[in-house]
């Protein structure tokens, strides 16, 4: 019976640790939807986009978005992989610091090519005085953000 009993408690609580992981997570979506959206409103905002222009501005710049974050979880799963060595106290080879050096400063390669291209995509569609709003507005959005995170 105390087997049981011991069970049931233990079952009970990684349900309970399973339901407040999900909650979590399910609020951590909730604010990047509504990050996006406001993301989406400043900027059309910003750049004065017709309804026209927000139609084909938005599909490439979440395209363009996609790809940074696939990018980026590249870059964070190596990252991450050389970091396990740190914690396995593993020493890392003057050759793996030269790799993982590489790595970073391709990543900024790559990251302003996909911004380059962006570019060159966007000036067939908007005019590069609109552009050069998005760049502003895309910096001040993120101040924006940055600031309310620090007053939290």
């Amino acid at each position: 019976m105390k087997k049981k009993l011991i069970f049931l408690l233990f079952f009970g609580l990684i349900n309970t640790n399973l339901f407040l992981f999900a909650q979590r997570d399910e609020r951590r979506r909730a604010e990047f939807e509504e990050f996006k959206e406001k993301r989406v409103e400043f900027i059309t905002k910003a750049m004065e986009l017709t309804t026209d222009e927000a139609k084909v501005f938005w599909p490439l710049y979440d395209e363009l978005q996609a790809k940074k974050f696939e990018l980026n979880q590249q870059l964070r799963r190596a990252m991450f992989e050389f970091r396990g060595n740190d914690r396995e106290r593993k020493k890392h080879t003057e050759n793996e610091y030269k790799e993982i050096v590489k790595l970073n400063v391709q990543f900024k390669v790559n990251e302003a090519k996909l911004d380059q291209d962006f570019i060159v995509t966007l000036a067939k569609v908007i005019s590069y005085e609109k552009i050069f709003q998005y760049q502003q507005a895309e910096q001040q959005f993120a101040r924006q953000m940055l600031n309310q995170r620090r007053e939290r």
